[in-house]
């Protein structure tokens, strides 16, 4: 018995593929697995700023359009690259447990956030980021940057800034963590939505496939997934806006904390919400409320703007 993974060719993309494997495979006894790596759009345009791609999905749609036309049976993604909406014909089955959903600043110096000097160049491609880092450092110059971990890393030691921002989670899974100056808590940089999980996806109608897949669900991760989601889904935003949520499951109940920004980081709305993890999505939904009648719609439309 076989089952195609599609993901991905970047090192980080082939390492949640591998766990996704070895969970299946932990699950099911006889069953193998193999990785059929996609070139997704966003790996072929290295050049242009993310935002440019708007809520397709750059880093997702080929990677499900292998699942569509049979050349895979399920997809395996970065959650937070996921577009709320999924593609026709896609449905999210499953998530592997969460790892660190905190962000990271690497410092070329080893500077702490504090010690950048005034005007230091801070790269990103992400809008949350930036305004994040603006709203407590509106000093700091934040340039765009593109291209998988190793390779920003690389543009870091050439000169190309003195600091990133990127993902804790995406560091630590290959084994860069000693990079990190400051892991940045999650009081003062809220992550992604689904920022540190792991989204397993199969094709409607394949209910042998998505068994498979929610057979290796990790509980906690799904309910805080379906809460954020269903938070960013109802703000109308996609995953490339100036937004950042994290839910928490603890002893049942799913607390979950959102705020929005403007890309300056000069204007935020904010707030949090606790209930029964099994409420999950209608507690993301009921946040989302909260922050759109603060005038988080509006943030939200003003970073879209050309």
């Amino acid at each position: 018995m076989k089952l195609r993974l599609a993901t991905r060719g970047s090192p980080l993309a082939l390492w949640q593929a591998q766990a996704a494997g070895r969970a299946l495979a932990a699950a099911y006894a006889g069953l193998e697995t193999e990785l059929v790596e996609i070139k997704s759009g966003g790996d072929q345009d290295q050049s242009s700023a993310l935002t440019r791609f708007g809520r397709i999905g750059i880093f997702t749609v080929e990677v499900d359009r292998a699942v569509l036309e049979g050349r895979a049976e399920a997809a395996v993604h970065s959650l937070k690259d996921m577009t709320t909406t999924l593609h026709e014909g896609v449905s999210l089955a499953g998530v592997l447990g969460r790892g660190p959903v905190e962000d990271a600043l690497i410092a070329r110096g080893g500077e702490r956030l504090a010690e950048l000097p005034e005007g230091a160049r801070v790269a990103t491609g992400s809008q949350r980021r930036r305004a994040m880092l603006l709203a407590l450092r509106p000093d700091l110059q934040v340039v765009e940057i593109r291209g998988n971990v190793h390779t920003r890393l690389e543009k870091l030691r050439a000169g190309q800034c003195e600091a990133l921002l990127m993902a804790r989670a995406g560091l630590a899974r290959l084994g860069l963590s000693a990079a990190i100056s400051e892991v940045l808590d999650t009081e003062r940089f809220l992550p992604a939505v689904g920022q540190g999980l792991v989204g397993l996806c199969s094709r409607h109608g394949d209910w042998d496939t998505a068994a498979k897949l929610a057979a290796v669900r990790d509980l906690e991760g799904w309910h805080e997934a379906l809460a954020e989601r269903a938070l960013l889904r109802a703000l109308r935003g996609g995953c490339n806006v100036p937004a950042g949520a994290h839910a928490r499951v603890v002893e049942g109940q799913l607390l979950l904390r959102a705020r929005v920004l403007s890309l300056d980081g000069r204007e935020q709305v904010g707030g949090q919400i606790v209930g029964p993890r099994d409420e999950a999505e209608g507690l993301g939904q009921a946040l989302a409320q909260d922050l759109l009648a603060q005038g988080a719609g509006r943030l939200i439309e003003a970073a879209r703007a050309p």
